[in-house]
């Protein structure tokens, strides 16, 4: 067999997980594909559905298992994987008819370990492109992209390196290395596999070419109020940091994992816990305890030595640092009202 591909599905659209699984299992090389649909745990018949799929098609196959997570299903069908070469696709979003064979091609003429593609990103009333037209150089080197992960690279801004999909995987590395996903990251666990991935690649490139549909749905769960985003979070900055600390990389890498320790800080644990509306703390209840993340390690000594760019991170970490938290959080609001009247007038055009 030469490709896998592996689906998580959880509670999926009936309507998206239909075309997802057909835009796979209709590929123009069917024959040399097999998909590997594992079903975590769903509670709204997409068992059901699943079971009238590979009763059609032969090379589907359903893996059924109590709700483990994606991370744990992504890993049941990377063992249950047989072929060549081993591609990603989430259960809500499709490829094009012809994209197995436009990746395999792609990856036998360059005999590189990752071959990445271009996405296009679907939402309702429109749909954007991404596609680089031309491939600068040095940036598909391992270096040059998992630095992209760890702190992005505007080179690189059409491609979508740190997802699973959008990329066809040599089969034999995630074998021979096993490679998986980490249980219980809750948030990054895709950057944290591919990292890792990528680490133990030799080669890589980037074929010309859309293959891919990321469904932009329409409510996200990355903006809602969520109490438990520290312990999360924490979970996964560790992630990084053990990547740093287990391949044994230079000061650039450690500079780019206290500026995640930062933006983690600026960003989710203010979004998404102190300054969201749905927190009914008091004032000094939510700064107390704000104070008390910050002055811990590690991010004590990650807030001490990160050095940011741009006025707005230069502004925010100062008021950090000198522990004006009441303008932090009053910036931070002003911030979240901006960014959802953006978000509306973009959504209603």
């Amino acid at each position: 067999m030469k490709i896998s591909i592996v689906i998580p599905v959880y509670n999926t659209d009936e309507k998206y997980l239909r075309e997802s699984l057909e835009s796979c299992l209709t590929q123009s090389i069917r024959d040399e594909v097999e998909v590997i649909a594992v079903n975590d745990g769903s509670t709204n018949g997409c068992e059901k559905l699943l079971a009238q799929f590979a009763d059609k098609y032969p090379a589907l196959k359903v893996i059924n298992q109590k709700k483990m997570g994606t991370s744990v299903a992504r890993n049941t069908g990377l063992e249950t994987a047989s072929g060549d070469y081993i591609m990603f696709v989430d259960a809500d979003d499709w490829i094009e008819k012809d994209a197995c064979e436009e990746a395999l091609r792609a990856a036998y003429q360059s005999n590189a370990d990752i071959t990445f593609f271009g996405y296009a990103t679907d939402y309702t009333n429109r749909e954007i492109k991404r596609v680089l037209e031309a491939v600068p150089e040095g940036v598909f080197e391992k270096e040059s992209l998992e630095l992209a992960i760890l702190k992005g690279n505007q080179a690189l801004g059409p491609v979508e390196v740190g997802a699973p999909w959008g990329k066809l995987i040599r089969g034999s590395v995630i074998r021979e290395k096993n490679i998986r996903y980490t249980p219980g990251l809750k948030k990054g666990q895709d950057t944290v596999f591919v990292l890792n991935l990528i680490e133990n690649c030799s080669s890589f490139s980037y074929h010309v070419y859309l293959g891919y549909h990321y469904r932009m749905l329409g409510s996200s769960v990355s903006h809602r109020y969520n109490p438990e985003i520290t312990d999360i979070m924490e979970r996964t900055l560790s992630a990084y940091g053990k990547f740093v600390e287990d391949y044994e990389k230079n000061e650039i890498f450690r500079d780019a994992v206290r500026k995640k320790y930062y933006r983690v800080v600026s960003g989710e644990y203010l979004m998404l816990y102190f300054c969201h509306p749905d927190n009914k703390m008091s004032f000094d209840e939510k700064r107390s305890e704000f104070e008390n993340i910050i002055s811990r390690e590690p991010y004590r000594s990650v807030l001490a030595k990160v050095k940011t760019c741009g006025l707005y991170d230069n502004i925010q970490l100062r008021l950090i640092r000198s522990g004006k938290i009441r303008l932090l959080f009053a910036l931070k609001h002003m911030e979240i009202a901006l960014r959802n009247l953006i978000i509306h007038q973009f959504a209603a055009e």
